[in-house]
């Protein structure tokens, strides 16, 4: 079965350095997670900051949904909603 052309997504995650030049792995790089079909997940989170958001099908961050370490994540498929109900 023939290899299917890397994703936009699957380029972006190769493409970044997560190894300095001497081979000692660099802690701080974002690293996109793609899907099994090679698609941006719409939840990405940055594993050093701990900062999470959503982005749309080109791996654009999508606008108001970054959250801090420690808070509830923003539901991407209902951006505006957190996806934990709190009571207010």
């Amino acid at each position: 079965e023939p290899e299917r052309p890397k994703t936009h997504c699957e380029h972006h995650r190769d493409s970044v350095q997560t190894t300095s030049p001497e081979g000692y792995p660099l802690l701080g790089a974002y690293v996109p997670q793609c899907d099994d079909n090679g698609q941006y997940v719409p939840q990405q989170c940055h594993s050093s900051t701990g900062y999470c958001w959503c982005v749309d099908s080109r791996g654009q961050e999508r606008r108001g949904t970054r959250t801090p370490p420690g808070t509830p994540s923003v539901d991407c498929d209902r951006p505006g909603e957190t996806a934990v109900s709190s009571c207010l």
